[in-house]
């Protein structure tokens, strides 16, 4: 039954992912994250929070999984809330984790499509 309220979540993080990975080579890189996560409306230190949080092995692009923890730190962050060490670990490995929703988009950035 879980995984059943978990999947619009995924289909929707999913979305998202294939819309910041304008390359296409399956992971997203610091540019198309700048470029994504500026729809979130979010100031640019709290963005660049929300990366050192999800990059974690500091190889420069997030992978699926990363940029899923980005995303849920993403809806953390509209939701007013800082994003101290506590919050972000509740956030990324807590219970509730699975059931943070995908964050809203504020502006849709252009984007080239090809």
């Amino acid at each position: 039954m879980a995984a059943q309220s978990q999947a619009p979540n995924v289909d929707l993080f999913d979305a998202y992912f294939r819309r910041a990975d304008t390359d296409r080579d399956g992971r997203i890189s610091g540019a198309e994250a700048v470029a994504f996560f500026k729809s979130f409306g979010l100031p640019q230190n709290v963005l660049a929070q929300i990366w050192m949080h999800a990059d974690q092995n500091r190889i420069g692009f997030l992978g699926r999984a990363e940029f899923y923890n980005a995303l849920k730190l993403v809806t953390v962050a509209q939701s007013k809330r800082d994003l101290t060490p506590d919050i972000v670990k509740a956030a990324l490995y807590g219970p509730a984790s699975a059931k943070i929703p995908a964050p809203q988009i504020i502006s849709v950035p252009c984007l080239h499509l090809s």
